[in-house]
């Protein structure tokens, strides 16, 4: 129950966000952001090198485009605008200004989800995520999010898996996110996938 209560928390403010922006500047018109670039910005990049990179008119910081100058420490950037729903990504930056964790919304969907509840179950603490991939099944997943807070070092580097089932991979479709720490799970929870 606490891991659907979670689940739908966090969908929630997914979507909040998404229609908060859209109502807020829904002719903003920031687009470009797509998982090829997502995969090609790093850690320890600086904020003019991920603009080199994702494009000048891709990413916002409070509705207005977001620059090198800028001093807030997350950039959101569009796939195809501010709209409901819409592909997004969230680029943030430590305090030297240097990008130390990355997260994405619907730029990479699983290509044939197949998960179910009695596979969720079988992931356990302490699981890697090849472990988890071969127990639900290696289409299911995607990684939605990295983080490398102690950047240069790796140590405490966390990630998300998200995964689907056999039902798709649409908005409202079952899913279950899988949080790692230092490349071990630390806890799971879901939405519909068990009920």
């Amino acid at each position: 129950m606490v891991g659907i209560k979670k689940a739908v928390v966090v969908a929630g403010v997914a979507v909040g966000f998404v229609v908060g922006a859209a109502g807020a500047s829904g002719a903003a018109g920031f687009s470009g952001m797509d998982k090829e670039k997502w995969d090609r910005v790093r850690f320890g990049m600086s904020r003019q090198e991920v603009l080199d990179i994702v494009g000048p008119t891709a990413c916002a910081v409070d509705n207005k485009p977001a620059t090198a100058e800028s001093t807030v420490p997350t950039f959101t950037c569009w796939a195809t605008g501010i709209e409901e729903f819409a592909p997004y990504a969230h680029l943030t930056f430590n305090a030297d200004g240097k990008l130390y964790m990355k997260s994405f919304y619907r730029m990479s969907l699983p290509t044939a989800p197949t998960m179910t509840a009695a596979q969720y179950n079988k992931v356990a603490v302490g699981m890697t995520e090849e472990q988890v991939r071969k127990t639900v099944g290696t289409n299911s997943c995607v990684v939605t999010d990295l983080a490398q807070p102690a950047f240069p070092s790796t140590a405490g580097a966390t990630s998300t898996l998200t995964c689907w089932t056999g039902k798709g991979s649409g908005f409202l479709a079952p899913q279950a996110w899988f949080s790692f720490k230092d490349g071990k799970v630390t806890g799971k929870h879901q939405r519909d996938v068990v009920k």
